[in-house]
């Protein structure tokens, strides 16, 4: 195994697969010990949900450094670089640590004794490299996202956090967690330990919110109830302002879902303050103020109105077509789209298509996952009258910024891939250009 560079580091990370075996934390147990059990000196905000838990995360993270804390956040998946995955106070894991831990941790793989036919996964690599990097660092608190359920996600390792968060729920995964919404939202809520608080998130299907509820109780978590009517001032494509009790907020991230984001991330931290945090009102504005989330309706340019957005499932897709519907309905609309084949992308597909006046159908760098672009093109043309086969990234992206007018608006959203690699291209154009 090659862990000499950061290069070979994350090669070496990636070559180890997403699935490593039976469902379980046997594994994360038993690397996690081989390391010395690096998370059961750190302090947790553990996130589990379908939509919303990256947005909430950077929110709550940006919350707690304009308090003073020093802040860990863990996120998946990245859009540009692996290093996006592990931050601390805003910063990536630098080169050197990375290539560092990883060696550690390929080390510790080696004299770990596992079930037969099974190894440790990429995931359960990185977050193990993460909780590394975390207690090296110092850390006061991390922000851990979940990346795939939360009864056996890796990060659930941990012991008791300070808060559970539940975001909003919807089908997602279905092969892995469930195929109700019950289901899933009983995966999720495994994350719920006892004498946590746990913030759920407004907007729950009904079927979801009594399973969180049972979870919470079976084990004496306290159910978090902070919530404090929110006055909307305004909500456009720059973004948002609101009062929430007496005081002002402004959320630079566009869309009304990121309010709803923003109010979770208002009750984790005020879930925080009575477990004994000191959090200051000043804080919460100014650090609300200054979340950014990539690939989260990111502005790229401005003529053409250039925006990259991760939805990539239904709920995703809802969130993002309210924002088309309200805040862009005035502007010509260009979608370039791409999918991977174990999400409904027939259905996400379909309500881009419809309010789109051009679509561009592309296959993100996903490998044997990706969807054809030929099949998204076929969905597409059921709803949009000039639809385009575009096969990559590339070729999309080049074609939707020819066919666009200073006015007009190219949405590029879809597979958390085909983001990343949007990113990049506009990125490299945009330097050639200075």
């Amino acid at each position: 195994m090659d862990t000499v560079t950061p290069k070979t580091a994350i090669e070496y990370i990636h070559s180890l697969g997403r699935f490593s075996g039976a469902p379980g934390l046997h594994r994360i147990r038993a690397l996690c010990a081989a390391l010395g059990n690096p998370q059961d000196g750190l302090k947790f905000v553990h996130l589990a949900g379908t939509n919303g838990k990256g947005s909430t995360a950077c929110m709550t993270d940006a919350m707690l450094r304009a308090a003073g804390y020093r802040v860990g956040l863990y996120t998946s998946p990245y859009l540009v670089q692996f290093h996006e995955r592990i931050r601390v106070n805003g910063g990536m894991i630098p080169d050197a640590d990375l290539t560092r831990l990883s060696g550690r941790v390929a080390q510790a793989c080696e004299g770990l004794t596992l079930p037969v036919g099974e190894r440790i996964g990429e995931f359960e690599f990185t977050t193990a490299l993460a909780f590394l990097y975390f207690a090296e660092q110092q850390c006061d608190i991390v922000v851990l996202e979940t990346g795939l359920g939360g009864r056996y996600d890796a990060t659930n390792v941990i012991r008791a956090p300070e808060v559970c968060v539940i975001t909003p729920i919807s089908r997602d995964h279905m092969a892995v967690l469930g195929d109700t919404v019950a289901e899933i939202a009983g995966e999720k809520a495994a994350i719920i330990k006892p004498a946590c608080a746990v913030v759920c998130a407004d907007g729950q299907p009904d079927d979801a919110l009594p399973v969180i509820r049972r979870a919470c109780d079976a084990v004496g978590a306290v159910w978090y109830d902070g919530v404090q009517p929110m006055q909307v001032l305004r909500c456009d494509i720059s973004g948002s302002a609101f009062v929430r009790g007496e005081q002002g907020y402004t959320v630079a991230m566009p869309g009304r879902h990121q309010l709803q984001n923003a109010q979770t991330a208002l009750r984790t931290v005020a879930a925080l303050r009575e477990r004994g945090w000191e959090i200051p009102l000043e804080a919460e504005v100014r650090g609300l103020a200054r979340a950014r989330m990539p690939g989260r309706l990111e502005r790229m340019a401005e003529q053409p109105l250039v925006l990259l957005d991760g939805a990539h499932n239904a709920a995703g897709v809802a969130a993002l077509t309210r924002t088309v519907d309200e805040m862009l309905k005035m502007r010509r609309l260009l979608v370039v789209m791409g999918m991977v084949k174990d999400k409904e992308y027939a259905a996400c597909i379909e309500e881009m298509a419809r309010r789109a006046d051009v679509f561009f159908a592309c296959a993100p760098e996903a490998d044997a996952r990706a969807l054809p672009a030929q099949t998204a093109a076929a969905i597409a043309e059921q709803h949009c009258g000039e639809v385009y086969d575009c096969h990559t990234a590339e070729h999309a992206l080049t074609l939707a910024l020819e066919k666009a007018g200073p006015r007009d608006c190219v949405l590029v959203c879809g597979s958390l891939y085909l983001i990343g690699e949007a990113e990049k291209i506009l990125r490299a154009r945009q330097k050639a250009a200075e």
